[in-house]
């Protein structure tokens, strides 16, 4: 590949890459540490609760861990309402994580991870249909879920929902990939623009070669 094309090439490519998305795994602090058993989190709020449940919404949820879970590790671990992992009332309690997509295309971004609960539980994305479901005993492995579709510009929301079906009760998530394309507000070349680009760099490349020869 010629030098000017090369330049070209590099300039747009930076400018099209996948850029991290950044999200947050359940059982760790504001710095994305995981935090010891009984200790409060950061980032996933309640929600919703069974009517009665007592707890205050916009709360972070307690570590918990029982022996019954697939083992917590290094960049996640399961969560519950309360320190001892005991809610209280049965019903569903909904928890939230938002991300923020400024900054990029929307209509490319990817997230995908694994998550439990205790019992059975759903996740999905701004309000549209579960991407994936847990059965009431399935908390003993990991399940997979994958977004791909249904991102808005700005302020996205990542909702679980967890239905106690008798204490004690957690969830977990960890995410394996979460990015975008760079766009919305970001200098993306139009066709047009990547066309000009492209014959500046050229011109210039030629230039130079000119200056060479004399």
């Amino acid at each position: 590949m010629k030098a000017h094309a090369l330049i070209a090439f590099l300039v747009l490519g930076s400018a099209l890459s996948a850029a991290p998305i950044t999200v947050h795994n359940t059982g760790v602090n504001n710095i994305d540490v995981v935090q010891s058993i009984a200790s409060p989190t950061s980032f996933w709020l309640l929600e919703s609760q069974p009517t009665g449940a007592g707890y205050t919404l916009g709360t972070t949820p307690f570590r918990h861990y029982n022996g019954a879970y697939y083992a917590d590790n290094a960049l996640s671990g399961w969560v519950s309402p309360a320190a001892n992992g005991f809610a209280g009332l049965n019903g569903i309690y909904v928890y939230r994580m938002t991300f923020d997509l400024t900054g990029l295309n929307s209509a490319t971004a990817s997230i995908s991870g694994t998550f439990g609960t205790d019992n059975s539980g759903s996740m999905s994305l701004n309000g549209n249909a579960p991407v994936a479901t847990t059965g009431t005993g399935n908390f003993n492995a990991p399940t997979s879920f994958s977004f791909t579709s249904g991102f808005v510009a700005g302020i996205n929301t990542i909702r679980i929902g967890v239905n106690n079906e008798g204490d004690p009760t957690a969830f977990r998530v960890e995410f394996n990939r979460a990015t975008a394309d760079l766009g919305g507000g970001q200098a993306v070349p139009e066709p047009g623009t990547a066309a000009l680009l492209f014959g500046g760099l050229a011109l210039a490349w030629a230039g130079r070669k000119r200056l060479k020869q004399r």
